[in-house]
């Protein structure tokens, strides 16, 4: 009964970010061998066995884990073992990935756990259930070699399980034992994470690529219709050439507006300027800041994803149409890792975004880069909501002279 109260509270729990070295969402598995420090009362030797975790997340950095251990200890009287099983339910709290600058000091993920659980021990052939109460800390490793990572990594614990004994089981008139868990493991998402399949794919030809600026990348995106929104977010998979679209890439070309600026055709200087940019009376954009928080990137990374590719297609839309305008790319990051390491990858990020506008067609020269880190939050880093809003790119249009007449 109180192993299938267990499970069944477990398997209740909703689905989001698991514990892992990246962000993975579902389950995750987790295996260890364990060394016990025993309780000085016991008459038996230090403990060795195994640890089988099932791991599901309750939020970003929280997730509930399901435990199974096993081991055994050499009895002092005879030589002879003694056998603990435990059953236990785990909270776990981590702490994010942190990231050092210096080269020899790896990544690594703290995390805080506790739980309640049961415990089953046979104890010179006498077998009883009692009570326990789990409390640890560890550290999580990212396996990466070369370019090999499928979201692996080594786990590192130290716990101290405290049972209630009830004098019911040897050792004898003592109603508390506790003892100390040291466990050294794989930790291994159980979901596959399409990215890591692409990172080990061989690189190959394709309409439309995305291309990391540190690693070389190259990921490949479809766009049928070619109308700037991906085929898996198109809406609309078949709008006709030179229509403009919204979000979901269904068309908003209306009679005598054709980019939907609110400049009619007759007087529209820039008739290819991307949808939401503001635009003077000749339907030219003008100087402005953009913050587009849709320009999104893998986890840690600086590769691009889809949904941002169909955005800056648009942008380069609007930089093909007007000669005239150069483009400031400021990225930004929350405040999650350090400051050092945002400041990098925000650079990284504003310079993958310059690279894919180069790839599609718009000069190197009128394209800069700047990362600020976390340095110009648009809110406070008080939540999972406001650090999304803060993880941007921001495009800055400045003008150098006043727009030649679109051509025929």
């Amino acid at each position: 009964m109180f192993r299938a109260a267990l499970l069944a509270t477990f398997l209740a729990a909703p689905e989001a970010m698991a514990l892992s070295v990246d962000d993975h969402r579902g389950y995750y598995l987790s295996g260890f061998g364990i060394y016990e420090q025993a309780d000085s009362a016991r008459d038996s030797d230090n403990g060795r066995g195994f640890q089988v975790t099932l791991g599901r997340a309750l939020g970003e950095h929280n997730a509930l884990e399901l435990s199974f251990l096993n081991l055994k200890r050499d009895r002092d009287l005879d030589g002879r073992a003694d056998y603990k099983s435990v059953l236990s339910l785990d909270y776990v709290r981590d702490f994010g990935m942190q990231r050092f600058e210096a080269a020899l000091l790896p990544d690594v993920k703290p995390y805080l756990l506790g739980s309640l659980g049961g415990v089953l021990e046979d104890v010179r052939g006498d077998s009883h259930m009692h009570p326990a109460l789990n409390l640890g800390a560890g550290l999580l490793f990212p396996l990466r070699i070369g370019s090999w990572n499928w979201g692996w990594g080594l786990r590192t614990e130290v716990k101290g399980l405290v049972q209630y004994n009830d004098r019911k089981s040897e050792p004898a008139n003592n109603d508390v034992l506790a003892d100390v868990h040291v466990l050294i493991g794989l930790n291994i998402p159980l979901v596959w994470n399409p990215g890591r399949a692409s990172a080990a794919a061989p690189n190959r030809e394709c309409a439309l690529s995305v291309v990391d600026p540190v690693s070389g990348r190259r990921d490949c995106v479809n766009d049928a219709d070619r109308d700037g929104v991906v085929d898996d977010s198109d809406a609309c998979p078949a709008t006709p050439d030179g229509d403009r679209v919204d979000a979901r890439g269904c068309s908003l070309k209306v009679d005598g507006d054709a980019d939907a600026d609110g400049v009619g055709d007759g007087a529209d200087r820039c008739p290819s300027t991307a949808t939401g940019l503001k635009v003077d009376a000749g339907g030219c954009a003008v100087e402005q800041t953009l913050s587009l928080q849709a320009v999104t990137f893998e986890s840690d990374s600086a590769v691009l994803t889809g949904v941002a590719t169909g955005l800056l297609d648009g942008i380069g839309a609007s930089l093909n149409n007007q000669a005239n305008v150069s483009l400031e790319i400021a990225g930004h990051t929350d405040d999650t890792a350090s400051e050092a390491y945002n400041l990098k990858l925000s650079q990284l990020r504003a310079e993958a975004v310059r690279q894919y506008l180069i790839g599609r067609g718009i000069d190197g020269a009128r394209l800069t880069t700047r990362g600020y880190g976390e340095a110009q939050p648009l809110v406070a880093n008080d939540s999972d909501a406001n650090r999304a809003l803060n993880r941007r790119v921001d495009f800055k249009l400045l003008l150098t002279a006043t727009p030649a007449p679109a051509a025929p």
